[in-house]
């Protein structure tokens, strides 16, 4: 055989077994977990952003908290349930508010202890002997149930990414019970579903009232009671970083609804336009919504909160837009009220002008020191002079017919957010929303009814002037005239 056949039989032969020693190689490392990749690397982690607080603000946060704390009591604080949507599939989780503020930690299935006398572990969970005023307690990441529903942090990665001492949530009773049974206090912020309705019987539990009942027959010297009201009087005022969460959400919110808004046309469903909305929420790294879009037109802009979005949209009919979206769980709160055709009638243009002056009145006055009613008073005004002008209502407190809502509330990890009402104060976030809803049937002529408006916005209470967060977004009425024109005329 000449030399060069011979070197192409080797060289075949050669490859061919380096090929089978490859595949080999594959079949074992993907079998064995020697060899495979960690469940860590193959799933996305619900880990920390890039722009969240940084640890040293949440242990701020808890600090406060324990020290308003004695040291024979204790505050524990459970993670929100996990919802059932039907049968075996859950509503995407959302973290309890409480939890997240006090750790940023959002997984299902965890608790958050504040004890400032501090807690020693047993051996087998910290040999050090070190006290531990603040327990995290996670599930353990277990390969099997990560399969499912994906990565979990676990007790390693929740101290390290966190900055707290955890522990597997297997162990929460026992800590509880020994808690319980060697402190005179413990402060149980609300639970994550309170109430339990009874089918057929048309009655229900208070899980709430249960639980301290109990408790305090098995502990009798135990004093139960909430913590809500420190955690919202701490939740109030935002920080510089949840300020600036807060700006994301409605910048967020803001080009979404513009992009709503330059959508709508007659003919379409309210849905569509609901698609839109969220779907430029999506597109901007928003989580969620914060709360169930509300789009109705027509007859449903009179709906405080409809959520059903099946109706299509017909010219000459006003759409009312009340979305927000939740941006690493602050969530923004705007609504604007559009004509579906482009140009409000004038029966509409006449409502939107009482509502737009109604609003302007009252954010002159989210200033630092004025009584936080002071806003909804002067929006009461414009829009119960205005209606008794059109003839609308003949008696000044028949307002309320129309305009049967506050109009201020707290904004941040809830829509509306924790905290006890009284005198504005600098980093307050609230929003602004007067409103006129005309029912069909309502005891005013006819040419009024199934004109449903909202103009809602976005405050940041300073040392000075108020900071319109939402401003970017038009709310005068030929702003958003001159906006529609600008659509383009949908495909048929």
């Amino acid at each position: 055989m000449p030399i060069y056949l011979f070197l192409t039989h080797v060289s075949r032969y050669f490859f061919a077994f380096l090929s089978g020693c490859c595949l080999l190689i594959f079949v074992v490392a993907t079998s064995n977990h020697a060899f495979s990749q960690p469940l860590e690397a193959r799933y996305w982690l619900a880990g920390r952003n890039a722009d969240d607080a940084p640890l040293s603000r949440y242990q701020e946060r808890r600090e406060r908290i324990s020290a308003a704390l004695s040291e024979k009591s204790f505050c524990v604080m459970f993670a929100a349930d996990e919802r059932n949507r039907q049968n075996d599939v859950n509503y995407e989780y959302r973290q309890n508010s409480d939890v997240f503020y006090t750790t940023g930690f959002s997984e299902a299935r965890s608790a958050f202890i504040l004890a400032p006398r501090g807690i020693i572990l047993p051996d087998s969970l910290d040999s050090t002997r070190t006290k531990h005023t603040a327990l995290l307690f996670v599930q353990a990441a277990d390969a099997q149930q990560q399969l499912w529903t994906g990565a979990l942090t676990g007790v390693r990665r929740a101290r390290e990414l966190y900055g707290i001492m955890a522990v597997e949530n297997k162990h929460l009773r026992g800590i509880l019970a020994g808690l319980a049974a060697t402190h005179d206090t413990t402060f149980i912020t609300e639970l994550p579903t309170t109430l339990v309705v009874k089918p057929f019987l048309d009655d229900s539990l208070d899980i709430q009232e249960i639980l301290v009942q109990d408790l305090k027959k098995q502990y009798p010297s135990l004093t139960v009671r909430s913590h809500q009201r420190l955690l919202g009087e701490l939740r109030k005022i935002k920080d510089s970083h949840e300020v600036e969460l807060l700006k994301k959400a409605v910048q967020i919110t803001i080009a979404a609804h513009r992009e709503a808004i330059l959508a709508t046309q007659p003919e379409m469903f309210e849905y569509e336009i609901e698609a839109t909305m969220e779907a430029g929420f999506k597109r901007r790294g928003a989580e969620d919504v914060g709360y169930a879009s509300i789009i109705g037109a027509g007859a449903n802009s009179c709906v405080l909160h409809y959520t059903a979005s099946r109706r299509q949209m017909r010219s000459g009919e006003i759409l009312l837009m009340d979305c927000g979206a939740e941006y690493h769980n602050y969530t923004a709160d705007i609504t604007r009220t559009i004509p579906v055709s482009g140009t409000f009638s004038a029966e509409q243009a006449a409502l939107y002008d009482i509502v737009y002056a109604a609003q302007e009145a009252a954010i002159k006055e989210y200033r630092a020191g004025v009584d936080w009613r002071k806003p909804h008073s002067r929006a009461v005004e414009v829009i119960r002079a205005g209606l008794l002008k059109l003839g609308i209502i003949t008696q000044p407190d028949d307002y309320k017919l129309y305009f049967p809502h506050g109009s201020v509330h707290y904004i941040g990890l809830d829509v509306h957010d924790a905290g006890s009402y009284g005198q504005f104060q600098p980093n307050m976030v609230l929003t602004c929303e007067p409103g006129i809803y005309i029912p069909e049937n309502s005891p005013c002529d006819k040419k009024w009814w199934n004109i449903g408006i909202r103009i809602e916005d976005d405050i940041l209470i300073t040392t000075g002037d108020p900071v319109l967060l939402s401003a970017a977004l038009p709310r005068k009425r030929e702003e958003l005239e001159k906006l529609m024109k600008s659509r383009t005329k949908r495909s048929p």
